[in-house]
């Protein structure tokens, strides 16, 4: 599928902010519930890339406009008799999709989940490092529902996540799942007010974009290669970084702060 990262023209279905190396992504679709049209879907995947790119973003935020987070394929748009066009498209790979991005990333991703997180909207939910919800979220992969069934990212997924037996009853009866119970399965890392989600996200973010950029971007990685199960690879890179990061100038500025009892100064090499 098609990724391109051609400057969009200005418009405000996604939002795009970066400030203290954190990048904000928001879609901003709220009388739609933050559902996604094929601008959307572009915006989205080019700011993904955009993000990961820039030097001077450590996190990435995203969240929804609303009472929405992200409820997948605009209906109205894209699904019913837009049906057609939208197979044609995802099977030429015409259809910018942020999926890619967001698996390739070398920056940490943070969703703040404002709201309802459905259908794709869950699905890319998933790929985020770290899930964090507001008490008015809600969860379903609720393709069953709509006589269609979920992307692979899920059933890969989501059965690491919450194992496979609550992972199996989420994608079979599609139900909704709300932000105490999404909680308890371990979907999301914590619960908190609408009003307190973006300032606990943002918090989340500078404690991950305090540490070292190459040990953050290291962990990062390893992540992504257990989440795609592939251990040998990941035993492999663990111990080569290992030893360049023990080589690297922040490590020894990480020694010589401990000693002198002061904060760090890291500068990325």
């Amino acid at each position: 599928m098609s990724t391109s990262t051609d400057a969009p023209p200005a418009n405000d279905e996604i939002l795009y902010e970066v400030s203290d190396r954190i990048a904000t992504i928001t879609t901003n679709r709220p009388e739609r519930y933050n559902s996604l049209n094929y601008e959307a879907y572009r915006l989205l995947t080019h700011y993904f890339i955009e993000a990961d790119r820039d030097p001077d973003v450590g996190a990435i935020i995203w969240t929804g406009n609303g009472r929405g987070f992200c409820t997948g394929d605009d209906v109205k748009e894209l699904l019913g008799e837009g049906a057609a066009e939208l197979s044609r498209r995802i099977a030429s790979g015409e259809l910018e999709v942020p999926s890619a991005p967001m698996l390739r990333s070398t920056t940490p991703i943070i969703a703040a989940v404002n709201g309802a997180a459905v259908g794709y909207g869950m699905e890319l939910a998933l790929l985020a490092d770290v899930r964090i919800a507001s008490t008015e979220a809600r969860f379903s992969e609720m393709f069953v529902k709509r006589a269609i069934v979920a992307g692979h990212d899920s059933f890969e997924l989501l059965p690491r996540i919450v194992g496979p037996a609550a992972a199996a009853e989420i994608l079979l009866t599609g139900d909704m799942i709300d932000a105490d119970l999404a909680l308890e399965l371990g979907l999301v890392s914590q619960v908190v007010t609408n009003e307190d989600l973006i300032p606990a996200a943002r918090a989340l973010a500078q404690r991950i974009t305090v540490n070292a950029p190459l040990a953050v971007a290291a962990a990062k990685n390893a992540l992504r290669l257990a989440r795609a199960g592939r251990g040998d690879e990941l035993r492999s890179y663990l111990a080569t970084t290992l030893g360049e990061l023990l080589a690297s100038d922040d490590h020894q500025e990480s020694v010589a702060a401990f000693l002198e009892k002061r904060e760090p100064n890291y500068t990325g090499s």
